[in-house]
């Protein structure tokens, strides 16, 4: 009797391990129950460990669905769903996002031009997020100013992810925009270039020309306006980017100094050839070197000087001393510098590359400090000068198309077939780059 009513217990106990387990309860009311029917004292204590990388399947393979641990680092409770390990799942809501290591190494789209409102997006990636939230960012731009990086606050990835930043803003100048991210205690830099503002640049042509060389509509510089024309060199695409050229002329002849400044006011570049001293009085030069000593404009002048009777002539002009070279078939040769138009957008013209020079040739005996030669005569004595807003060469058969010793004569609209279209379009690379930045 003894014996069989032990049975019977065994087999109670065995239904009751392999279909619910109660602890303090003999009436468990699910898997587990570890309850007392009325109070406990004592709390539930989940294994415990610094990550949930650390925790394994006793049984060898994946962590089984639904286990559950207590993330010391993190301070609160875990689950491992199916698609991994869940956030925290306590009721701290402090705990800061985190990551690993932060790269700007993401797609950069957008168009960010000079003094134009620019906006595009950069992508940044992290690693190793905890699924935590994270601040707003916004970061303003170093080098070219006036750019500004944002991003809302968001949520972090469990793991790897990236964040889209949107950049907006008006360049103050070209160049380049740097962008220093700081994020969860991670760094990283990227950058922008700025290009050049595209707007149309305004040519003012001094007249009357005695040589027929104005830049603006003479038939001497077709050849020369050709290269400006090529969109390929200079327009919304081209080597530098403009929306075009346009060219007026101003009679200093017959309108007044005021008239002069205007039109000047109203100008980019105002390029200055062949015009006759007889035809350019003291209030006129006057009026010009004004403008010219404003900075603000960019001045070209040719020159040509012959024997004094050609503007400037020999004399003392914004600071810079004229003179005559001589008359005949010459060559200039390149001077190396850092600044000149010896090196531009458009090629690099070597130290001791010859720029034929024909008829009236001029030369500067005195220039100012602010002033670097970069082409002399054959003799030595400078011929070319550019500071900050003017250039001078002293010759201007170099680039027009009238006869067969000129610079221009048949020749084409391209910027690199030959040293002196070189030179001619790496001026107005210097020139526009000046008006675009002052």
């Amino acid at each position: 009797m003894k014996r069989n009513f032990f049975l019977l217990s065994m087999l109670l106990a065995f239904k009751t391990i392999y279909s619910q387990v109660g602890i303090e309860t003999t009436t468990p009311r699910g898997a587990l129950d570890i309850n007392k029917p009325t109070t406990n004292e004592f709390g539930f204590v989940l294994p415990t460990n610094t990550s949930t990388t650390k925790i394994i399947n006793p049984q060898g393979g994946n962590i089984a669905v639904g286990t559950m641990m207590y993330d010391s680092t993190e301070d609160c409770v875990k689950v491992h769903k199916s698609t991994g390990w869940s956030n925290c799942l306590s009721d701290n809501n402090n705990i800061a996002g985190k990551i690993d290591n932060l790269e700007c190494n993401g797609s950069l789209t957008g168009t960010y031009n000079q003094g134009t409102l620019s906006n595009g997006m950069k992508v940044i990636n992290y690693t190793n997020g905890n699924g935590k939230a994270y601040d707003a960012i916004n970061v303003a731009s170093t080098g070219v100013t006036g750019l500004t990086a944002t991003a809302p606050a968001g949520t972090l990835n469990n793991g790897n992810g990236s964040i889209t930043l949107n950049i907006f803003g008006t360049p103050t100048t070209s160049g380049t925009a740097t962008f220093i991210i700081n994020f969860l205690g991670k760094t990283c830099t990227f950058t922008v270039k700025v290009e050049q503002q595209i707007r149309t640049i305004k040519i003012l042509s001094l007249v009357p020309d005695a040589w027929s060389t104005n830049l603006s509509n003479d038939p001497y510089t077709s050849v020369a306006r050709s290269k400006l024309n090529n969109s390929s060199h200079f327009g919304p695409s081209g080597t530098v980017k403009i929306s075009g050229f346009t060219y007026s002329t101003f009679d200093v002849s017959t309108g007044t100094a005021q008239g002069l400044q205007t039109a000047i006011d109203n100008a980019d570049i105002i390029w200055i050839s062949y015009i006759t001293n007889g035809n350019i009085n003291a209030e006129m030069r006057n009026a010009l070197e004004q403008k010219i000593n404003e900075k603000k404009k960019f001045f070209f002048i040719g020159n040509d000087n012959y024997n004094g009777s050609v503007f400037p002539g020999k004399s003392v002009f914004s600071g810079q001393t004229f003179d005559y070279f001589n008359y005949g078939n010459y060559s200039g040769s390149i001077v190396s510098t850092t600044v000149g138009p010896d090196k531009g957008a458009f090629g690099t013209l070597p130290a001791g590359t010859q720029i034929n020079m024909t008829l009236a040739v001029g030369k500067m005996t005195n220039y100012t400090s602010n002033s670097t030669p970069f082409m002399k005569n054959m003799d030595g004595t400078v011929n070319s000068i550019i500071a900050d807003n003017l250039i001078v060469v002293s010759d201007i058969n170099w680039y027009i198309n009238y006869q067969s010793d000129d610079g221009f004569y048949q020749g084409s609209s391209s910027c690199s077939d030959n040293s002196k279209s070189i030179l001619f379009c790496n001026i107005f690379d210097k020139a526009i780059k000046y008006v675009l930045s002052h």
